[in-house]
């Protein structure tokens, strides 16, 4: 009988007996026998007996050895006992070195039981007493059926056997059969899954041993279910218990099947814990894709973009979510969502200067994102004390910087360890990458929007300036006046300016053409001289641009250059001096005044929210004096000088032009 390791859903095994020999398929037969005479004539016989047999004739063990080495096949050895100078048995040992399965039908004249004791301990299949007043023929055809039908028989239950120990074995499902819920059998995936070999299952309930207890219910229905066969078998999903107390998300089918004549359950488990979690991935992917898009087009405030953020994150499953800035006394919460205790506890205890090594701490000193995985493997502190306490066991924060301008952090925990994969960090991260350009860009719109603004005047002296250090070595001293008109980012990470230089000469413009960080200057008039200048290096009005700063103009002087620009309130002009000396040497403050910019039209052409191509093609048409009459240049002069196809300057051009004129009329 095969065992349990043969069986599988549709399979069946059937006894030797009721097995016959597949019609066509012949057995051939050795018959060795020293007697040339007898063995002639029952092979004849046997042959005329039954149609399923051939029979080739040896008359000793040498020859016998000859034809089993050059026959195309022999099924079965029919051997005389007692031939000169060797023994059936001593040839029966010799054949099993190399044929151990062959079945092998012992003839012998000696019908004692001491003959029949060494014939059954040599190994075998069956033997006969020869009767010479007896017509033995049907005996031994029916002999040689029987045991070449039960090997054959034997050969093909193995090769299932085999066959099915490969396929449970390769197959990526866990396997099990079960007998009233207990299970008999298992493949190492089962024991892989559920993380104990397949031993200490023998006799296990797996429900009750391995399913989560909110799912056992449902799983013993379906394999009710199974059992009865009555019905095509579905997918069952449950989760999992390992043996470590790990969970996993399964999907389980199964079908019934016969052992040994007993009903027995198929069980086939699937691990599918990683699809799962990829699908809630990209599930959540999608939602926050969609809740920051929303937030970013309908947040008019800062406040109201981080509330939304840290709620979506606590909706998402984080316990606690928040926004913090950072002060002078440690991180100060802006937004929280979920355990406001906590994070007031966190906060409070940073204040006292007792939280080490907490992520959001981290993440503000470092600017580069947090995680830990499990709070409970680190070293005793005050930090992980709060954290234990309030049964949270992972945590993250991401810095929430635009343009190196620091905006805070944002931190969530969770109460499962290890819950921060690599999609998650990867999200995270982006996530605090947008939120501070939004809150950039709010910041931005706010300040143009604002009814009354913050006039600051700042010195940069800094030769890394390209204009601070030709004006301080003098190469303006015979020009009335020097003024940055404006400052527009190109194609090619750089910057375009346009400079009005009254009572300068020809000569100006090789001068500015020999500085290194210029890379082209094209002449727009005359006098005054207007120039559009595209430079490579830093430049201060880039700077400030880029942090939601407007720059009116640049004038410059023997000093270097002073530079006019629009600040939200008196609160801001600290923190852009800040950022200023932070990137160039020799920044002062000249002046600080209030503008009312109600009905300033400058202001209601940069509330146009033009995209720096669409301010670049505007500037550059006006400044080239294609708004004039005659026109002073053409648009495909224009774009020459931009670097652009003509007609991408006037799709931009034409673009501006109709945000420029919405703004002022609607």
């Amino acid at each position: 009988m095969a065992s349990r390791e043969c069986y599988s859903s549709g399979w069946c095994t059937m006894s030797g007996n009721d097995a016959p020999v597949v019609s066509g398929d012949a057995i051939h037969t050795l018959l060795v026998d020293d007697s040339d005479r007898w063995a002639s004539v029952a092979a004849k016989r046997i042959e005329r007996e039954t149609d399923a047999v051939s029979v080739s004739v040896a008359n000793d063990a040498n020859e016998a050895l000859v034809h089993l080495a050059e026959a195309d096949r022999v099924d079965c050895l029919l051997v005389d006992y007692m031939m000169p100078g060797i023994t059936g048995l001593e040839l029966l040992e010799r054949v099993r070195e190399d044929r151990p399965d062959i079945p092998f039908i012992l003839i012998t004249s000696e019908g004692n039981e001491d003959v029949a004791a060494r014939a059954i301990d040599a190994g075998v299949t069956d033997y006969v007493v020869k009767e010479p007043a007896t017509d033995q023929t049907p005996l031994l055809a029916e002999k040689i059926e029987s045991v070449v039908r039960q090997h054959r028989l034997q050969c093909q239950l193995e090769e299932s056997e085999r066959r099915y120990r490969s396929v449970v074995e390769e197959s990526r499902d866990a396997i099990c059969l079960l007998e009233d819920g207990r299970v008999q059998f298992c493949n190492e995936h089962f024991a892989e899954l559920t993380g104990s070999d397949c031993a200490s299952w023998i006799g296990e309930e797996l429900v009750e041993d391995a399913i989560h207890p909110d799912d056992r219910t449902a799983v013993r229905e379906a394999f009710a279910n199974w059992d009865d066969g009555s019905a095509e078998p579905e997918l069952q999903e449950a989760r999992l218990r390992r043996s470590d107390g790990s969970v996993r998300a399964c999907e389980f089918t199964g079908r019934r099947i016969t052992d040994e004549g007993e009903p027995t359950l198929l069980v086939s488990i699937r691990d599918v814990s990683e699809r799962r979690r990829h699908e809630r991935e990209l599930q959540w992917e999608r939602d926050l894709n969609r809740t920051v898009q929303e937030a970013l087009v309908e947040s008019r405030t800062r406040d109201t973009l981080e509330e939304d953020v840290v709620t979506h994150l606590h909706e998402y499953g984080y316990p606690v979510a928040w926004v913090a800035e950072r002060g002078a006394g440690g991180l100060s919460p802006r937004a929280v969502a979920g355990d406001q205790a906590f994070v007031d506890a966190i906060s409070s205890t940073a204040e006292a200067d007792e939280v080490q090594g907490e992520p959001a701490t981290w993440a503000a000193q470092s600017g580069e994102p947090q995680f830990v995985q499990d709070v409970a493997e680190l070293f005793p502190s005050a930090w992980r004390e709060v954290v234990t306490d309030d049964g949270y066991r992972s945590g993250g924060a991401v810095p929430l910087e635009h343009n190196d301008v620091p905006y805070g952090v944002l931190a969530v925990y969770h109460d499962e360890p290890d819950h921060f994969g690599e999609t998650e960090r990867r999200l995270l991260t982006e996530l605090g990458d947008t939120v501070a350009f939004g809150i950039h860009s709010l910041a931005t719109e706010n300040s143009l929007a604002a009814d009354r603004t913050v006039t600051a005047r700042f010195r940069v002296g800094d030769d890394a300036y390209y204009l601070a250090a030709l004006a301080i070595d003098g190469a303006f001293r015979d020009c009335k006046r020097v003024t940055v008109q404006g400052t527009v980012p190109d194609d090619e990470d750089g910057i375009v300016q346009y400079l009005r230089i009254a009572g300068a000469t020809d000569a100006i413009q090789d001068v500015l053409a020999a500085h290194p960080d210029v890379t082209a200057v094209h002449g727009i008039d005359i006098e005054p001289r207007r120039l559009q200048v595209t430079v490579s290096g830093p430049s201060p009005e880039a700077h400030l641009a880029t942090r939601g700063v407007v720059v009116d103009t640049t004038t410059l002087d023997p000093n270097g250059a002073v530079v006019e620009a629009q600040l939200q309130s008196r609160e801001t002009v600290t923190p852009t001096l800040e950022r200023l000396e932070a990137a160039f040497d020799d920044v002062s403050i000249l002046a600080i005044g209030n503008e009312d910019t109600v009905s300033d039209t400058g202001g209601q052409l940069r509330a146009a929210r033009l995209t720096d191509k669409q301010r670049q093609a505007l500037r550059a048409a006006y400044h080239h004096g294609y708004f004039e009459q005659p026109r002073g240049a053409t648009a495909a002069e224009i774009a020459e000088t931009l670097g652009v196809a003509h007609s991408t300057f006037l799709q931009h051009l034409h673009r501006a032009q109709q945000k420029v004129f919405e703004a002022r009329f609607e």
